[in-house]
């Protein structure tokens, strides 16, 4: 489960930073922001699941951090020295609501009511994607899940732009994230995971979603741009199938 801190004190930032190393180890920490602005740039790029948010921040405070990302799905828990700010909190469905100084005691508990919850959110998205799986009359699955060092991560079948082979490992480029991720499957693995339709094989280290295809340069057996400028060789014996599935598109 990974977090983002913000608030615009440092000496905050660092006392809970601290907090969660020493009591919450298994928490993955992925930054820490002294204004609102970083922290939202923050969110929107690198999509933590838990964010400890301070409530008075100049400029924008917590709520305007929240209704700038209101379209991304992550759990919060509000830390403020002013307690007036609780009933509005538990409005915006907080996970938790700390007061400063934060007391080791309620940090965990919120920690750890935020990690079942995000544990339920979990076995609810693989119970769906079974249901996709056992139902094929379902004509396309949304998500599917894919496990990495840390647990499982849900990737939206039209987000993934290509997936590249690496051993028994495959990494996934997206249209979410600049660099690619890591997965502890081969592509084989993730290649009968996903529609036949819109994915296609064209080089044995080269998964691609042809939805994702912006040209195709010729060539022996050719290349295709994708959405995120990658060039990708296709292997001579599966040009003309690729040609006739972009035909059909």
């Amino acid at each position: 489960m990974t977090c983002t801190l913000i608030d615009d004190e440092p000496d905050c930032l660092e006392l809970l930073a601290l907090l969660l190393h020493k009591y919450c180890p298994e928490l993955v920490i992925v930054g820490q922001y002294d204004n609102a602005q970083k922290g939202i740039a923050a969110i929107q790029t690198l999509r933590p699941d838990l964010v400890l948010l301070d409530v008075e921040m100049p400029g924008t405070n917590g709520f305007g951090v929240l209704e700038a990302c209101r379209n991304i799905p992550f759990q919060v828990v509000f830390t403020t020295a002013f307690n007036e700010y609780a009933v509005k909190a538990f409005k915006y469905s907080a996970i938790g609501y700390l007061l400063k100084p934060v007391e080791e005691e309620d940090l965990v508990a919120a920690i750890r009511k935020a990690q079942q919850v995000y544990s339920m959110q979990q076995h609810a998205q693989q119970r769906d994607i079974l249901f996709d799986f056992l139902h094929p009359t379902k004509p396309v699955r949304e998500k599917i899940a894919l496990p990495t060092s840390d647990g499982l991560v849900f990737l939206p079948v039209s987000e993934i732009i290509c997936c590249e082979a690496s051993g028994n490992y495959t990494s996934v480029f997206t249209s979410r994230q600049q660099k690619p991720a890591l997965f502890t499957k081969s592509l084989k693995e993730i290649a009968e995971m996903l529609p036949e339709d819109s994915f296609f094989r064209l080089h044995h280290s080269y998964l691609i979603n042809i939805k994702h295809v912006e040209q195709y340069i010729r060539g022996e057996g050719g290349a295709v741009k994708m959405s995120n400028g990658n060039h990708i060789p296709v292997a001579r014996p599966q040009k003309q199938a690729l040609l006739d599935l972009l035909g059909n598109m």
